[in-house]
């Protein structure tokens, strides 16, 4: 009995020295370590307007940027809210200063807020702050990206795409831009890249493509919507293995080529005996034809010898 007390009183003492030094297991809204200073302020903004909002505290050792819709039943933190507001581009979410740039109409209503976390997790939410959206004198297209960026070897095309309504039926306009760093404000637009997609030319190395896009009617044109920028990179493919050589043609010991060509290919012995043949034929050609020729003198010369005789044995008598 007693080591039993004993050992559950070891336990108790175990655990009463462990609480306080173990963190928060869940985050827990609530901190005494924060204390708020500023919260963010509500902004009233023309679509594809750029917003700041400032937000401060003391205590925190982290913090993060909420979007909450106009119901207050979603909530986007940090980047988030680009997903899901096409056209919209943040910075500063993880720092005092938050900023919304191209802001579009879909957000008119939404709140902005701050939730600063304490070194325990536990964190403290600041007021909401409203944003007011007001559309121009033509409402702004609403857009959705279709494509992401690729990595392509040359040889390989990617074709980028968005999708747009106008809230008005009005007309919709494109026009693509091309950019050397994530950032819109150095983008230059594309020469003739005036539809919902476009097909990047090939350039190695990386390059983000972005899309604007705008309502028009008549000679009135509404606020443009951009999306976000994407990258495609492309790298050079690897050479194709090189052919191997055509192998020459084989003398078969025949003397006919073994790729059943009409050539026919002479050794050097051979060459040798054809020659030897001619010389052969060549001497005889002209040993039969000194013959003839001796042959034919020898008659001439008989017949001389006989003419000469008769004349002789006449002058004799």
């Amino acid at each position: 009995m007693k080591k039993t007390a004993s050992f559950l009183l070891a336990l108790l003492l175990t655990v009463l020295l462990a609480i306080p030094l173990a963190p928060a297991a869940f985050a827990e809204e609530g901190s005494e370590l924060i204390e708020i200073t500023k919260p963010p302020y509500g902004e009233t903004v023309t679509e594809g307007d750029d917003a700041t909002f400032i937000s401060r505290a003391e205590g925190y050792q982290g913090l993060v940027w909420q979007i909450v819709s106009p119901d207050g039943e979603t909530v986007w933190e940090g980047e988030e809210a680009i997903d899901a507001f096409p056209g919209l581009e943040m910075g500063g979410i993880e720092v005092e200063e938050l900023q919304l740039l191209s802001i579009p109409y879909s957000m008119n209503g939404c709140f902005v807020r701050t939730k600063f976390i304490d070194r325990n997790g536990n964190y403290v939410l600041t007021e909401p702050a409203e944003i007011t959206v007001q559309q121009g004198e033509i409402p702004s297209p609403s857009i959705t990206p279709k494509s992401a960026g690729a990595r392509l070897v040359t040889g390989e095309s990617k074709t980028l795409s968005v999708e747009a309504e106008s809230p008005g039926g009005d007309e919709i306009k494109y026009q693509w831009y091309r950019s050397y760093s994530a950032y819109r404000n150095t983008g230059e637009p594309i020469l003739g890249a005036t539809t919902s997609s476009y097909t990047p030319e090939e350039e190695i190395g990386q390059v983000f493509y972005f899309v604007g896009v705008w309502c028009v009617r008549g000679r009135d044109t509404s606020v443009p919507i951009y999306t976000t920028p994407v990258a495609i990179v492309y790298t050079e493919a690897p050479p194709a293995p090189s052919a191997a050589p055509t192998p020459l043609p084989v003398p078969s010991p025949s003397g006919v080529s073994g790729s059943g060509e009409s050539g026919i290919f002479i050794s050097h012995g051979s060459a040798i005996l054809l020659v030897i043949a001619a010389v052969l034929l060549l001497t005889a050609l002209a040993v039969a034809v000194t013959l003839l020729i001796l042959r034919s003198i020898g008659k001439k010369q008989r017949g001389y010898d006989d003419g000469y005789d008769e004349d002789y044995e006449e002058e004799s008598n």
